[in-house]
């Protein structure tokens, strides 16, 4: 039986989206999306409760990520959470947490414009 380790944030690019090929030849763009918190219940609301997600988004839309989307987009992201652990070189563990977008909705949609030269 498959677990489930879905995630949906809202909230905004705090970057340009990183694109690159990986050894196998496909794409993957990656980015950051601020969420801000409203407070929960009882909380008082503090306009620095920010969170930040890493995001990679595979092939297409990976692609379609790095054309429409720029610093300060609002997005609607839709993924699976996914750890990547390791050690450093001193042999201590780490680990972080990513999403992996199945779905992003743009709510912004214009392409983004070509940077000057």
């Amino acid at each position: 039986m498959k677990n489930l380790s879905y995630i949906i944030l809202d909230g905004n690019l705090t970057a340009d989206p990183d694109i690159k090929k990986t050894q196998s030849g496909k794409q993957v763009a990656g980015f950051t999306v601020a969420v801000n918190h409203n407070g929960g219940y009882g909380e008082e609301k503090d306009p620095d409760d920010v969170s930040f997600f890493d995001v990679e988004a595979w092939e297409k839309l990976g692609e379609n990520c790095n054309e429409y989307l720029k610093k300060g987009s609002k997005v609607t992201i839709m993924g699976n959470l996914k750890q990547n652990r390791w050690k450093t070189a001193e042999g201590d563990p780490r680990s972080k947490v990513k999403v992996v977008a199945t779905t992003v909705r743009f709510d912004s949609t214009k392409k983004k414009e070509a940077k000057a030269a």
